[in-house]
């Protein structure tokens, strides 16, 4: 009896646990749409394998896609440079950001942020460019970055900094309005080099007919988010919505798509 009791316990709790999970809608998905905003632009995040397919696809969008189908929602996209990705929210013109974009202090000041996905920032070069192995490489060198991109203050910033107590000359930086522009300058060799983020540097690379290399990765504990408007609940049932999908394995199954270490998907959505 003592068995079945505490077996009838267990079975009550993990329904009370299933339940739990279950997302609740947020407000703006309140008339069956979700608004995403999204650069179509950074695979394997979020693009479009052809320029002319109407939706993109990717990590960012299987993610949306499932959020919306748990709300009893559908998505709408609006694409857009990474730039303009949160005046597009601030406008009201999406009603979440969908698009690795990096959760950091700066846009939380604004907007709700959700953490969802880890990320490591990688540089990319082109291949037998042997004299760039490290950051420290990069003085007196030309990159390319996407404009908007946090690497500029996080990445490049220090390293300037670090450059100039050494007395050496700094990186110089030229913003272009996707990544995708920023890598045609690293081919032309108009410049060194570009950062950007691991997978997707790495799925650029394996694509590109070993014209791309990965010659140097920071050890990074960065954050992707999913931006919302402070609203009322909005943000608590966005990490009530990614908790149910990681209980439901979703999380695992989309990094064996993708051909990523599920670890990648490791993250507290409180934090």
């Amino acid at each position: 009896m003592i068995r079945l009791a505490s077996c009838a316990t267990l079975l009550t709790t993990a329904v009370l646990t299933a339940g739990a999970a279950q997302a609740e809608p947020p407000a703006f998905a309140a008339d069956g749409e979700v608004g995403v905003c999204t650069t179509a632009a950074f695979p394997p995040l979020s693009f479009k394998e052809h320029p002319a397919d109407a939706k993109p696809t990717g990590i960012d969008i299987e993610i949306a896609e499932a959020l919306a189908a748990q709300w009893n929602a559908k998505v709408n996209y609006t694409v857009t440079e990474f730039a303009g990705l949160l005046p597009t929210l601030g406008a009201g013109r999406c009603d979440v950001i969908v698009s690795g974009i990096y959760i950091n202090a700066k846009r939380r000041e604004t907007y709700d942020g959700v953490p969802y996905m880890k990320s490591a920032t990688a540089m990319v070069t082109k291949a037998g460019s042997d004299t760039i192995k490290a950051p420290e490489d990069l003085s007196g060198k030309v990159i390319a970055l996407e404009a908007g991109a946090y690497y500029k203050e996080e990445r490049i910033g220090p390293l300037n900094e670090a450059l100039a107590a050494k007395g050496l000359p700094p990186v110089d930086v030229q913003e272009y309005p996707t990544q995708q522009a920023a890598y045609q300058q690293v081919l032309v060799g108009r410049v060194d080099a570009t950062v950007t983020e691991e997978a997707e540097g790495a799925y650029r690379a394996s694509r590109s007919d070993g014209a791309l290399t990965l010659p140097y990765i920071w050890a990074s504990d960065f954050k992707y988010g999913i931006y919302s408007r402070r609203d009322g609940g909005d943000a608590a049932a966005v990490k009530a919505g990614l908790k149910a999908l990681k209980e439901k394995g979703f999380f695992g199954d989309l990094a064996r798509k993708y051909g990523l270490d599920p670890a990648l998907f490791d993250v507290d959505y409180d934090s």
